[in-house]
């Protein structure tokens, strides 16, 4: 494991034996918790992982799907992996579809975690759509801080009521309807509340490039550090295929092996 000095975020760069590995896991639990968000347990050996990176899941015994999906890892002990994900495309529909008992392939982790803020640092958490698995991840590492999440409707909240997020003050949801707590966007929900937070602070965030690109605008306002984590099509995972390649100051990078946790100043968000 290794912190990259000039960002602080954490990577594992050597993928060698001992850092990510093709595992045979049993699926314990897979279940709905929301409209569209799935539970995955899985009884599964692969190494540690950090928050903020992810695995490579093989839905079909067969080539179809040929390609693995990429899925951020929500918590991850010794033997058990969790996940959370939206049944979107064929193969996560796939995912949904299997039941306990059901052996699949699991690589990694893989890609490059958060960075660790400063001691005493007030930290903002900001998720929205399906970066709410690495948000969650992060925020029950770290044990602080303040969660911003945005949702469509309230009836997208059932994740966080199942998951225990809702019992304590640390959270705040946004509402594109209304129907539950701020009325808007999270971002705006994030600038109505930025003033109450020490400064400097540190800003995490993953979810849509609109979300992204708000937030990113927020951070530079307040001149606060802020780490994004990027949403990109993938299909080896390790930066072979150079299929999820993003926009940054540096040149073109791939999302899978130099993120998906980048530094925002970095990334050209379009």
């Amino acid at each position: 494991m290794k912190m990259d000095e000039e960002t602080g975020t954490v990577s594992k760069r050597d993928f060698g034996e001992d850092s990510v590995k093709d595992v045979e896991c049993i699926i314990v639990n897979n279940e709905a918790l929301a409209e569209d968000m799935y539970h995955m347990r899985l009884d599964c050996m692969i190494p540690a992982s950090i928050p903020g990176q992810f695995v490579m899941v093989r839905v079909g015994a067969s080539d179809d799907p040929f390609l693995r999906r990429p899925l951020a890892i929500f918590r991850h002990n010794d033997s058990m992996l969790e996940l959370l994900y939206k049944p979107k495309g064929k193969g996560t529909i796939l995912l949904s579809q299997m039941k306990p008992g059901r052996k699949i392939s699991v690589l990694g982790p893989l890609g490059n975690g958060f960075g660790v803020p400063d001691h005493g640092q007030d930290i903002i958490y900001i998720a929205g759509g399906t970066g709410l698995p690495p948000m969650l991840a992060l925020s029950e590492h770290i044990r602080r801080g303040m969660i911003f999440v945005g949702v469509r409707s309230k009836t997208e909240l059932g994740i966080l009521d199942k998951l225990g997020c809702l019992d304590g003050d640390n959270v705040m949801v946004s509402t594109q309807d209304g129907s539950y707590g701020y009325k808007g966007l999270v971002t705006d929900l994030v600038q109505s509340q930025i003033d109450f937070f020490k400064r400097p602070f540190i800003i995490y965030a993953c979810g849509p490039i609109g979300m992204l690109k708000a937030t990113k605008a927020i951070a530079t306002g307040v001149n606060a550090r802020c780490e994004i984590s990027l949403e990109e099509r993938m299909a080896c995972g390790f930066g072979v295929c150079s299929g999820c390649i993003v926009n940054t100051c540096n040149g073109n990078k791939r999302v899978c092996r130099d993120g998906p946790v980048f530094d925002a100043n970095d990334v050209i968000l379009e």
